[in-house]
């Protein structure tokens, strides 16, 4: 465990950049600037704070302007670039520091656990901290049930991508070296779940108390949640790649299965053809709709439009899926006596859900393979 000395020696050593990405934050920034300023001089930390302000009307970078000769700040004002992410990416970019630390300008993450934050990078102990508001010591200050509830619901969603317990957090201190290591999307509306998703550094939480803002206007709200869905599910794509994918080509087979209905109802009763016939017209209607939207939106073939050797492939692999599935269906009905209605249609279910998994390996290693998907 570290101490108040060995960390001080430790802070000594590395130099600390604080980003701060605002817009509209002219109020907030007249007090966190000092703060942090202070709070070096105290602790005897080696520090920077640079804030990055999307061209605020507020008076925003004329405030933090102001201070610059008394306080160890940068400004970087963008012109034309908006978002979060971004802005906070621009921030790392310009850091000079061995650790750099993401924060709200808005004085609602608590400069007073900087050191809390800093200290087990510094020792070597980790590679990121991130303030958590749901560990022992945690929390939030004023917050009524709906938010309470929106805010754990948000997590909750995000928690099968990484094991915090509170992976909205807007707070955070890693190596800026870790920043290197992934592509990060400027997208990104939460940082903290990107850089740690992507980058899957050792974290460690830390408990932090998240106070309302005093001055300006929040920037939660509808729009901001819609951005949060959209940045989970780039997220959820990039670390389950093959799961999405799965989850794609089922979405394909089901519409496949409805053109097999529509082609196979409307032979029968419109053209009068025996329905073990139209059988025969429906299968191949049906791997023809599955094949060019398979090679369109799940395995992203170049050429969208083009007879090539993975529709033969393709199809070839439907019909070994066919035989699955009829296969799966045999085995069940006679040994494991699933004969009789209802037991029959779950053994159908499950014929149908090997031939599917049959059919997506099949479609991606050999028919959508690097070789055929021209």
């Amino acid at each position: 465990m570290t101490t108040p000395d060995m960390l001080r020696n430790l802070s000594c050593m590395q130099t600390v950049s604080v980003i701060l990405p605002t817009y509209n934050e002219a109020e907030n920034v007249k007090i966190i600037v000092p703060a942090l300023s202070r709070l070096f001089l105290e602790k005897g930390i080696r520090g920077e704070i640079i804030v990055v302000d999307d061209n605020s009307p507020d008076g925003t970078a004329f405030a933090v302007a102001q201070m610059a000769g008394n306080h160890p700040v940068r400004l970087h004002v963008r012109k034309k670039e908006r978002g979060l992410g971004s802005a906070v990416i621009r921030g790392i970019e310009l850091a000079k520091g061995d650790v750099c630390v993401v924060m709200d300008a808005d004085l609602s993450h608590p400069v007073e656990r900087l050191p809390e934050m800093l200290g087990p990078i510094w020792a070597g102990q980790f590679d990121a901290t991130v303030g958590s508001r749901y560990i022992p010591g945690g929390g939030s200050t004023s917050w009524p049930f709906s938010r309470r509830v929106i805010s754990r619901g948000a997590g909750l969603l995000a928690r099968p991508l990484t094991g915090l317990s509170d992976p909205t957090s807007g707070f955070m201190a890693f190596r800026k070296e870790i920043f290197s290591q992934a592509d990060l999307d400027v997208a990104g509306w939460k940082i903290v779940l990107e850089l740690v998703v992507k980058t899957n550094p050792k974290v460690l939480e830390v408990p932090i108390v998240f106070n309302d803002r005093t001055y300006g206007k929040s920037k939660l709200g509808a729009r901001a949640y819609i951005e949060y869905l959209r940045h989970l599910h780039r997220l959820y794509v990039y670390k389950y790649p093959i799961l999405f994918q799965f989850f794609l080509f089922c979405m394909v087979g089901f519409s496949g299965l409805v053109v097999d209905t529509g082609v196979l109802v409307t032979l029968v009763d419109h053209l009068s053809f025996d329905p073990r016939v139209a059988a025969l017209f429906a299968f191949p209607a049906a791997v023809t709709w599955n094949y060019v939207f398979d090679r369109l939106w799940v395995f992203k073939a170049r050429n969208i439009i083009r007879i090539s050797p993975s529709y033969f492939f393709f199809f070839s692999i439907c019909v070994l899926g066919l035989g699955l599935r009829i296969g799966v269906m045999h085995l069940l009905i006679e040994y494991a006596g699933m004969g009789r209605r209802p037991w029959y249609v779950l053994a159908s279910i499950i014929g149908i859900a090997a031939a599917t998994l049959f059919n997506f390996l099949g479609s991606k290693y050999i028919a959508f393979s690097g070789k055929f998907r021209r």
